[in-house]
């Protein structure tokens, strides 16, 4: 997106990190138009007042021609349609303005408003093919080469945010120009969510053993049983979300879920009916009930529940 005078960007969605990746560029290009960032200003509006913000935008630069205020958290002020519309008339021409939201009503009369300006963009989570090839390209412009099945490997163990996944590949570039299985096995640490969900691919496949060895991982990395029991509880219930079909939309945003997962988790399920789904969830209620009880401690109940799912 090009700069203009009195330019109103208006980004939105959960990918914060091409959100991110925008900002800088539109940073960057600011400075190297008015060679520097002195007028540079980021109102965060959790903290700040509209007044605040409004205050500033009356004050008119002196020694450059224009200004860039990146305004973060706007929604959370609710601002009804004559204030919004009394914002957006108060941006002089020497301003340029960014607004930056991650959570918004797309039902509200902010968004509905914000969202017909010229500069309004929305940054949605990659699809499992840009992750791809997103990754790749990550790796090459670190001079390092990785393959599809090696992609899928580094996914799997930390998931599909990108801020991570970037810092991995900056890690394994530097360890060798050649991405593997073996330096991702070696250098990277897997996040508990991906962990539980191979740990039900295994309990799946009824492999207790594999699930027992990633669970007993966990436990030696410090995390606790009931966290763990959790990220699972998490897993089986997108699982029974995605065997009961419907409009992902309706419960995609409110979990957290990134395309890539709903896309395993289809695998996962695929093979698996509603009623097992529902077997699993008893257990794992009983499970917890029997260590809340004081009948089992957290350990042994985890490895029961471990092996008692695997046998559905």
């Amino acid at each position: 997106m090009a700069i203009l005078l009195g330019m109103i960007f208006y980004f939105y969605g959960d990918n914060s990190y091409a959100k991110a990746q925008q900002i800088i560029k539109i940073k960057s290009t600011y400075i190297s138009k008015t060679g520097g960032s002195a007028d540079m200003e980021v109102f965060d509006m959790s903290e700040r007042t509209m007044s605040d913000l409004l205050n500033s935008l009356a004050v008119v630069p002196m020694f450059v021609s224009s200004r860039l205020i990146v305004v973060k958290n706007l929604s959370t002020l609710k601002l009804e349609k004559e204030k919004i519309e009394k914002f957006i008339a108060s941006v002089p021409d020497s301003t340029n303005i960014i607004i930056d939201d991650r959570s918004v009503d797309k039902r509200s009369v902010y968004f509905k408003t914000l969202s017909r300006l010229s500069g309004a963009k929305e940054f949605s989570p990659l699809s499992p093919h840009q992750l791809v090839a997103w990754i790749k390209k990550i790796a090459t412009d670190n001079a390092a080469q990785i393959e599809n099945n090696v992609i899928n490997v580094l996914i799997d163990r930390v998931g599909s945010d990108q801020w991570q996944l970037e810092q991995e590949i900056l890690k394994l570039s530097s360890y060798s120009k050649t991405i593997t299985i073996s330096s991702i096995d070696e250098m990277v640490v897997p996040r508990l969510s991906q962990t539980a969900f191979m740990m039900i691919d295994c309990i799946g496949r009824g492999d207790p053993r594999r699930a027992t060895e990633l669970y007993n991982n966990l436990s030696l990395a410090g995390e606790a049983d009931q966290k763990i029991l959790g990220a699972i509880i998490y897993q089986y219930r997108v699982m029974a979300l995605v065997k009961q079909g419907g409009d992902v939309s309706d419960w995609q945003k409110e979990l957290s879920i990134s395309p890539y997962a709903i896309t395993k988790s289809r695998n996962l399920v695929r093979n698996m009916d509603l009623a097992k789904i529902k077997k699993a969830y008893g257990l794992i209620l009983s499970s917890d009930l029997s260590v809340k009880t004081g009948i089992q401690d957290s350990n042994s109940a985890m490895l029961d529940l471990i092996y008692n799912l695997s046998t559905i």
